[in-house]
């Protein structure tokens, strides 16, 4: 019908309308695949702009915007206001998660947040006015303030973004940021929209190519992390399958042949005890499995509940049971932590201790001493870390033969950054004949157990945490016992800390 009356500028102003067309769709197809609300953002700006640009246009008005005033007398208000204030909400909000301005630009981000609220405001009034009493002043001055302060916010964020710029991403916003406010400034002085039409299609372009390379970004960044995860991955189980395969097959082997002995001296009368022990094997099984405990004090411990069982002695044996599961769960608790406090691991080591005096039949003493300014509760350590030197005390320090015999804890503060533990027994020494051969572990040939100790040492702290051992002698010059010192950094907490005790 109005086909005679299109002129060149209409002809211009449909095609950037079929431009920004089919980005709009492009942009939604996207939102409805990805689900992502950036893309939702961009359409719902495409979409307001573009209604609102192309109503401009005096062909558009005639065609289409005059017969729908004739049912909605009020429609064009809402397009030449309140569509301009919902475009300007929808940008920011675009902006916001294109350059993920949260993490990166916090303080555009906190700008952004007044801002929005003042475009809401903008939105809400201009549908209240336009609704009821339709006061062109009012409009007027809304618009005013309105564009105003759009035009002063997008300036001084614009200058927040380049001074933090931290990537590509803010080229491709700022320019088309630009482009379209020269295009609105030129619009203005000139009289005429087309100089906007142009910056908007070359805003939406770059925001477009911006979008892709957008993606690009987080896919190689996804690819990135994805192939360090794999490898770290790979490294990890490569080391644990060579350590538990080992640990397993000696555990199972051992596991088997206690359960086959088991059977045969414990077939009826003992079923309700055999059930709890094969559950503790179990239990033993995986503590071997995800410890640094050796695996022969678990091997002991089990073949001393056996002992007892065969002795009859069902009260002992259930004891000791009773202990050994408390020490169990502790381990397969604390092997999921990198610290746990002072005063539990004391706990620990108490269980630990009174176990190994229990297949001693008590023949050697503990004592612990903690200093007065030490807060136990408060400060933590790597769990199992002093289990392997007790052990190493009891099992090849400790002189079963002799009265007397005293292991020792002492925990004192050796700087204001350093927490010092000392574990000293008075038995056989280091002496030529056992160096090698029954102290295993504290000599030149170290133990599995405290090999890997000294290893999470070096990863602790490398600097500040050490490990010394000290021969210790009588008056005569005969062997006196052995002193284990060790230095940790203070954690607090779970934190690295300087202590503040006087």
């Amino acid at each position: 019908m109005y086909h005679n009356q299109i002129n060149g500028i209409d002809f211009v102003n449909i095609g950037f309308l079929g431009i920004m067309f089919f980005v709009l769709l492009y942009a939604l197809g996207v939102y409805f695949y990805e689900k992502k609300a950036i893309y939702f953002y961009y359409s719902l700006y495409i979409f307001v702009l573009g209604i609102y640009l192309f109503s401009r246009s005096e062909f558009i008005y005639i065609s289409i915007i005059s017969e729908i005033e004739a049912y909605f007398p009020r429609i064009n208000f809402y397009i030449s206001d309140t569509f301009q204030y919902i475009a300007h909400f929808a940008a920011l909000q675009f902006g916001i998660l294109f350059l993920n301005a949260k993490k990166d630009y916090p303080i555009f981000f906190r700008a952004a947040y007044f801002v929005r609220i003042i475009f809401f405001l903008a939105v809400g009034l201009s549908i209240l006015n336009i609704s009821t009493f339709n006061n062109m002043l009012f409009n007027d001055w809304l618009s005013y303030i309105e564009r105003t302060f759009a035009t002063l916010a997008t300036v001084y964020m614009q200058i927040v973004i380049l001074i933090q710029s931290k990537n590509r991403l803010v080229i491709f916003y700022m320019v088309g940021s630009i482009l379209f406010l020269l295009g609105a400034v030129i619009s203005v002085f000139a009289l005429d929209v087309i100089y906007m039409r142009i910056g908007t299609l070359l805003e939406i372009l770059l925001f477009s190519l911006g979008l892709a390379y957008r993606s690009n970004l987080i896919q190689n960044e996804r690819n990135i992390f994805k192939e360090r995860m794999i490898s770290e991955i790979q490294e990890k189980e490569e080391l644990l399958n060579t350590y538990n395969e080992d640990l397993k097959r000696q555990v199972l082997e051992r596991s088997e042949a206690l359960i086959a002995e088991q059977q045969l001296f414990e077939r009826e009368k003992q079923k309700v005890l055999k059930l709890s022990l094969e559950k503790e094997i179990d239990r033993v099984k995986m503590t071997a499995l995800r410890s640094q405990m050796k695996p022969h004090f678990l091997f002991n411990a089990l073949n001393a509940i056996r002992a007892l069982i065969i002795k009859n002695d069902s009260h002992q044996a259930y004891d000791y049971l009773t202990d050994f599961s408390r020490l169990v769960r502790y381990i397969l608790e604390s092997s999921e932590n990198d610290y746990v406090s002072l005063e539990e691991e004391l706990k620990m080591l108490k269980i630990y201790v009174r176990i190994e005096r229990m297949r001693a039949d008590s023949s050697f003493d503990y004592s612990v001493h903690v200093d007065r300014s030490i807060n136990a509760r408060k400060l933590s350590i790597p769990p199992l870390i002093l289990q392997p030197f007790l052990e190493n005390a009891i099992v090849h320090g400790v002189d079963m033969d002799k009265p007397n015999q005293v292991l020792s804890l002492k925990i004192s503060l050796a700087s204001n950054s350093l927490i010092k533990f000392e574990v000293q027994d008075n038995g056989k020494g280091r002496n030529k004949n056992i160096k090698e051969k029954r102290y295993a572990g504290l000599g030149k040939k170290k133990s599995m157990a405290v090999d890997l100790t000294q290893k999470r040492l070096d990863l602790l702290d490398s600097d500040r945490a050490k490990l010394e051992i000290k021969d210790l002698y009588l008056d005569d010059g005969a062997p006196g016992g052995t002193k284990v010192v060790l230095y940790l950094p203070l954690i607090s907490y779970g934190k690295k800390t300087d202590s503040n005790i006087s």
